[in-house]
């Protein structure tokens, strides 16, 4: 049995999915920025299972909570670059601030640049720490799977759970692609703005569509 389920994946990741599947198996789930939060705050004693944030010390998490497992949601860079852009246009949109949408509203080439940069280098020292530990470490994309069913059936065999009948993933936290809100561009105008993006810093198509590292 594991101590504690970490998702230490990126935002826009499906890890809202991910919190809502944790409490319908029954386990304790916190969702939130908990990558910001100290390792001996009470809350790591309240929940058993975490998801959202952005880099996590994944090794101080390894260490300070031992037998614990990791899980790394990703979905392609291009789909992950537009789903970004298009939450940042959300909380524009109703008000809201936060340091991804000061970024991209400062610079938004620079912003892409910086998430892309940044996106492959965490994932390579995700990699390289648990390399050799396939017991410890998931990768999985949920974003863009076609079976739910069958992704459901990956993290509850990898945490060691029983399926219950009918479990599937849950998709939440989606915006439209062709209705979007006041000030919210669609999936396909996006796109435009991201494949533009990619092609000025050089990646390949592989590169633009693979998922990790």
């Amino acid at each position: 049995m594991f101590n504690k389920v970490f998702c230490i994946g990126f935002n826009k990741t499906g890890t809202s999915s991910m919190h809502r599947l944790f409490t319908e198996l029954g386990l304790a789930s916190f969702h939130g920025y908990y990558s910001h939060i100290p390792v001996t705050d009470p809350l790591y004693r309240q929940f058993q299972c975490f998801s959202d944030g952005d880099q996590h010390d994944f090794a101080l998490l390894d260490r300070t909570f031992p037998g614990s497992r990791f899980i790394v949601t990703t979905r392609p860079l291009d789909a992950w670059l537009v789903s970004r852009i298009r939450h940042v246009e959300q909380r524009r949109r109703i008000g809201a601030t936060g340091p991804m949408r000061e970024e991209y509203d400062a610079d938004p080439a620079l912003a892409v640049r910086r998430w892309v940069e940044s996106r492959l280098a965490y994932h390579q020292r995700v990699s390289a720490y648990f390399a050799g530990r396939p017991g410890s470490l998931l990768v999985i994309d949920i974003c863009t799977t076609r079976d739910p069913a069958q992704a459901c059936a990956t993290i509850t065999r990898f945490l060691g759970l029983a399926q219950p009948e009918g479990l599937q993933l849950p998709h939440e936290n989606a915006l439209l692609p062709d209705a979007p809100a006041t000030g919210v561009r669609t999936k396909a105008e996006v796109r435009a703005e991201v494949g533009a993006a990619l092609a000025a810093l050089g990646l390949s198509p592989e590169q633009c569509g693979a998922a990790f590292p």
